[in-house]
């Protein structure tokens, strides 16, 4: 697992809805996420903490979906995805930069 995490940056548009569906591999076959447990959470510059949705889609395909905050800032933030698998083992699997762009509708003021 020495390849881990693997580093994949996010990009979102302010107030739109957003997601995104990730599948684990290890050795060329699906992560099996049955009794898994996935954290992932996005850190600001300055330290705030917000965590983002995780719901595990197809266990056994080792596919997962991440869904951002309705009223997360625009900002650069730094996120990853931490797994426990069922054997307790933990890895972090991905990491990466998550950039939420300011919108021009409907922008709060």
């Amino acid at each position: 697992m020495s390849d881990l995490p693997i580093t994949h940056n996010l990009s979102a548009y302010h107030g739109d809805t957003w997601s995104k569906t990730f599948r684990l591999v290890r050795a060329g076959a699906p992560v099996n996420l049955t009794g898994a447990t996935i954290e992932c959470e996005a850190r600001a510059p300055s330290g705030e903490v917000a965590p983002l949705t995780v719901t595990i889609e197809d266990p056994t395909d080792g596919r997962f979906n991440l869904k951002l905050p309705a009223d997360l800032p625009p900002w650069s933030y730094l996120y990853d995805v931490e797994v426990t698998e069922n054997n307790g083992v933990t890895l972090t699997w991905i990491k990466g930069t998550l950039t939420v762009t300011r919108d021009v509708t409907n922008e709060a003021a």
